[in-house]
């Protein structure tokens, strides 16, 4: 890792018109074996625990583990099945070892336009083989507004965990969409709100992201994106951690403050 892992000249460009980063195969065949492993053991952790009250919300099925403070997303036609987890990097030193890889670190900088960043939050998206349902077509930053006043400069890196294809439900983005401001949402109350109206967008212009496991993807908070349901006999997995300028608390310490009536 000798040379810089900052985005280069063409990278900023791409940033800059199409409002996202991809690098093909970041982690090698090994490490993605091993950040696989650290991710199944934190949901075989999290299905070992005794259950709780799951809540539609939107287009998803929440269930919130207070007591570990984190949130299960569930998938909302297979309720046996976990679709997502959110925070978790305070439940296994793996993970959050992961989330401090240079590889993802220094590329983020430039996308946050921080030279110091830290942690804002990170995700987990499973999408089990012939049962892991689609991602709604969304923004980012709506779901992250009212509690982080530095909502506008969080940075995504996606991790790859399997091979992602169309067939698979991999992510599709719609280039340069982040420079169009906010999207007209869904008119509905509630959670669902925050989900961008499908009528109301031109979804032609998704591209899809069909990526070697072990690749990674950069974006902000505007880029709109989505992704399908998985038709295929295997996982696809992904890893989403995403960073803030320096100084500021993370997600999980925000969503405490809040009313229990606030919270999902």
């Amino acid at each position: 890792m000798g040379e810089s892992l900052r985005l280069d000249a063409r990278e900023k460009r791409e940033l800059d018109e199409i409002g996202f980063v991809l690098r093909r195969s970041v982690f090698d065949a090994a490490e993605v074996v091993a950040i696989r492993a650290d991710c199944e053991a934190l949901v075989a952790r999290l299905e070992a625990e005794q259950r709780h009250a799951k809540l539609t919300a939107g287009s998803y099925t929440f269930e919130i583990q207070r007591k570990l403070g984190t949130i299960v997303k569930w998938e909302p036609d297979a309720l046996e099945l976990v679709q997502g987890v959110e925070p978790f990097a305070h439940l296994s030193s793996a993970l959050r070892d992961w989330a401090l890889d240079p590889r993802l670190v220094e590329p983020s900088k430039d996308v946050v336009g921080d030279e110091q960043i830290a942690m804002f939050t990170e995700k987990l998206n499973l999408k089990r083989a012939h049962k892991g349902g689609p991602i709604v077509l969304h923004q980012d930053f709506p779901y992250w507004s009212d509690v982080a006043k530095v909502a506008s400069r969080v940075a995504t890196a996606m991790i790859f965990l399997d091979d992602a294809n169309r067939e698979n439900g991999c992510l599709e983005a719609v280039p340069g969409s982040h420079r169009e401001g906010l999207q007209k949402r869904r008119s509905v109350e509630g959670f669902g709100s925050l989900e961008l109206d499908p009528e109301a967008y031109d979804t032609s212009r998704l591209v899809a992201l069909e990526v070697p496991a072990g690749s990674v993807v950069f974006f902000g908070p505007f880029l709109v994106h989505r992704s399908a349901p998985n038709r295929t006999d295997k996982d696809r997995r992904a890893l989403l951690y995403s960073y803030q300028p320096a100084g500021h608390p993370h997600l999980g310490e925000l969503i405490k403050l809040l009313p229990p009536t606030e919270r999902l």
